[in-house]
């Protein structure tokens, strides 16, 4: 969402920072020699690695945005952010700006991956765990658009108690570290057994990495990073009722977390099935709970079910898909305790808008109360899109493979004639939607036909 946020607000007002020189980070060793995002549960090293995952960089040391990584009509997954002084200044342009990403506070954080917010949603009361932010110069005279320079961020918190400054660590991110957190990132197997040797020095911590992250090459650059996996993996095991780490030598049994997922699914009925998979031998020992919460009641839950001894199954309900609907593991003993929570379910599936051909347009799919529904954004500089869109029309299909004629009976309408949603309609977009009386299922997409069948755009298929 497009909440344009003043960096003196995300960075508290730090005018210190003026005066300073800002240094440039330009490899993992020099990473880990700076004090940045290394404990838990900060989040600034997945930050790196999630950005890593979305852009390439050619010889020529371009940066640019994969494809379907970034809309440039509403900018998801970032937000623009002005610039307190904080960072080097720039020329106001409506073309080029800092942007920012990692503040969970705010309306895109639901478009990270749950390897970036999992420590947020599970960190309980501990201090900072919304403090590090990736804040980039997106250049949009260029298509498509470049980024042009990238920074991390550590800011303060301004309502943390105990908290004497507000100041902020900021660095440069070099092309250098990006390319060898590319490199980490790429098909080749980062679990093989190789590692040891390539890396001897890491020793045991990668071995600890390993056991709690799954993405290929996310437990190498963690390692590498310097992050604090020992008291990561503590805090962690006690929720899990692992044993904590025993004295160096006597490694023998430790909580492999990283394949776990507590997810919401998509029923053949657009209604929510809690799954669950890959839960650590030791929470298995004791009784425990599924259950589905909505954000802002977290007390009541809307369906629940023990499921003690099971390490990976799935629960249908009936309760219509709906954004911040959220499962929990629940701990049962004398007062329930939740031992962890998954990510708050996102109603746009977490896929980012898709550009409709060449106009200041995009496209998302997403659900309400278990419908298929299309929400567009319209840049509000384009204002002769009704004129530009007359013919136009936007239909549902079953399948990728059926023809545009073999649309869902009846499950069509006309762009001009979508509903404006006025909260969402923000500062430099006007947001249209329209819900169809289709039940969102596995496989279902969009597609937008700027007159007749002749196509423009069409979103991923619902995969949940």
């Amino acid at each position: 969402m497009d909440w344009k946020h003043p960096l003196c607000c995300l960075l508290c007002s730090l005018p210190l920072l003026v005066t300073l020189e800002i240094q440039t980070i330009n490899s993992i060793n020099e990473l880990k020699e700076h004090n940045f995002g290394k404990t838990f549960p900060q989040h600034g090293i997945p930050l790196l690695y999630w950005f890593s995952t979305l852009i390439d960089i050619d010889q020529n040391a371009i940066i640019r945005f994969k494809e379907g990584s970034y809309d440039p009509v509403t900018d998801i997954p970032f937000e623009l952010v002005e610039n307190s002084g904080s960072l080097p200044y720039m020329i106001p342009s409506g073309e080029r700006a800092y942007y920012s990403a990692g503040d969970f506070e705010s309306g895109s954080f639901s478009y990270l991956p749950f390897y970036v917010t999992q420590d947020f949603y599970n960190s309980r009361n501990h201090a900072g765990k919304n403090v590090d932010r990736i804040i980039i110069v997106i250049d949009k005279w260029y298509t498509p658009v470049r980024v042009d320079q990238v920074y991390v961020a550590e800011v303060s918190e301004c309502n943390l108690p105990n908290m004497t400054s507000n100041t902020t660590i900021t660095y440069k991110v070099g092309i250098q570290l990006l390319r060898q957190i590319i490199t980490l990132t790429s098909p080749f197997d980062c679990q093989n057994k190789f590692l040891k040797e390539i890396f001897p020095h890491l020793g045991f911590s990668l071995t600890l990495a390993e056991n709690m992250f799954g993405q290929p090459g996310f437990p190498l650059f963690m390692a590498l990073s310097g992050y604090d996996l020992v008291d990561r993996y503590n805090i962690t095991a006690q929720a899990w009722s692992c044993s904590p780490l025993l004295p160096a030598g006597v490694r023998k049994s430790l909580c492999d977390t990283s394949r776990q997922e507590l997810a919401i699914r998509t029923s053949h009925d657009g209604h929510a099935v809690i799954s669950w998979h890959g839960l650590p031998s030791s929470v298995l020992k004791v009784h425990t709970t599924v259950a589905l919460f909505q954000t802002g009641d977290r007390i009541t839950a809307l369906v629940q079910q023990r499921i003690d001894g099971q390490a990976s199954g799935t629960l249908e309900t009936s309760v219509p898909l709906n954004p911040g609907l959220q499962v929990q593991l629940i701990k049962q003993d004398v007062s329930d305790a939740t031992i962890w929570q998954g990510p708050e379910f996102n109603d746009g599936n977490r896929q980012i808008p898709v550009s409709v051909g060449n106009a200041s347009a995009s496209m998302q799919l997403f659900t309400r109360k278990g419908y298929a529904g299309v929400r567009l954004y319209i840049r509000k500089t384009f204002v002769n899109w009704r004129d530009d869109f007359y013919y136009s029309w936007v239909g549902f299909y079953a399948s990728e493979e059926d023809s545009n004629e073999d649309y869902l009976s009846g499950q069509w309408q006309w762009v001009t004639r979508f509903t404006k949603h006025k909260l969402l309609s923000l500062f430099r977009w006007d947001v249209y939607e329209y819900v169809c009386n289709t039940a969102i299922t596995p496989g279902l997409h969009a597609r937008f036909f700027l007159t007749e069948y002749y196509e423009w755009a069409r979103t991923k298929p619902w995969d949940m």
